[in-house]
């Protein structure tokens, strides 16, 4: 990837990392030194200062003094860490190029006057008004995810993808029944996963009306208990139907709107739920482990982003499975 993003995306003059104070820029160093694969392709242990500063200016990011030492500390942590573990992650190519993430409109932002400041790392200029995303920065973290995922699938993890506005919402269905995912495409109920005991309660629910509907148990009850019964079964259906064969709190959730989300989010940093959160222009990037930062209004851009995931796990559940 580190390759493809050399010869494809145009250098920017806009960092496109965050301070080494930030909780994104920590996030992106602790899993499993993917970012140093990607951004940072020549850093090792032996890498010097002077390397790092010059890598920085050709991928237009002035590094002060301490940048530099933290970066290069980190790096050179993931790196013994990796051989202390005898392996070494694999460099793996999800064919992000810079035409078609045009083509899908993934780097328009919001109007300037509604944009969230933390968001600056990630905008590389404004048009008519309106901020446009750095690129480069969006193949960088989106290559991070599907690395992420599909060890996450390689493991066998549970993934849940959530989208709930009705641009996302067939999107996100189609996309998690294509990678064996749950979904939650209609509403997030408070407490969906902080009060698991209560979810289960209402699947086991949703399971029992199904049953009787198949069987036939309805009919043969009185016209207005049946009613009753029929439209908690389809309002159960609508929001419990992407989950209801979850058994469990999931391990890595997908949010496809942080702001419409937000209920979901939250949740997921209650539990301590890694979470990779799609980010406009009015987004905090520190909130999410993994952050993207992409047009989460426009479908086409919903659909590319989520494509990439279905195909990063599902090729870590055929790794699984062969193995």
């Amino acid at each position: 990837m580190a390759h493809l993003l050399q010869t494809t995306f145009l250098p920017s003059s806009a960092a496109v990392i965050p301070s080494p104070q930030s909780r994104s820029f920590r996030v992106r160093v602790r899993v499993d030194a993917k970012l140093r694969e990607i951004s940072t392709p020549a850093l090792s242990t032996t890498m010097s200062q002077g390397k790092l500063v010059s890598w920085g200016k050709s991928e237009g990011i002035n590094l002060d003094k301490g940048e530099t030492a933290f970066v290069a500390s980190a790096a050179a942590t993931a790196t013994a860490g990796a051989v202390e573990s005898g392996e070494m992650a694999a460099r793996r190519y999800w064919n992000i190029n810079l035409q078609e993430m045009m083509e899908a409109g993934i780097h328009f932002g919001h109007a300037t006057r509604k944009w969230n400041p933390r968001m600056a790392p990630y905008i590389s200029a404004k048009h008519k008004g309106i901020h446009v995303i750095n690129l480069t920065a969006t193949a960088r973290y989106l290559s991070v995810a599907c690395d992420l995922v599909f060890e996450a699938a390689t493991k066998k993890k549970q993934f849940l993808i959530v989208g709930t506005n009705n641009r996302a919402a067939d999107l996100v269905a189609r996309a998690a029944i294509r990678a064996r995912c749950h979904y939650v495409n209609k509403k997030w109920l408070g407490g969906m996963l902080t009060n698991w005991s209560t979810t289960q309660t209402r699947l086991d629910k949703l399971k029992d009306l199904t049953v009787q509907q198949k069987t036939g148990r309805f009919d043969r009850l009185p016209k207005q208990n049946a009613a009753i019964l029929k439209r908690q079964l389809s309002r159960l259906q609508a929001y419990l139907g992407g989950i209801r064969y979850m058994t469990r709190v999931p391990d890595v959730v997908i949010l496809v709107d942080q702001l419409e989300e937000y209920t979901a989010l939250r949740e997921c940093i209650t539990l301590g739920i890694p979470t990779i959160c799609l980010i406009d222009t009015n987004c905090d990037p520190d909130l999410a482990d993994i952050s993207i930062p992409a047009n989460d209004d426009a479908v086409a851009s919903i659909r590319l982003i989520l494509n990439k995931f279905v195909t990063a796990i599902s090729e870590g559940r055929s790794r699984a499975d062969e193995v």
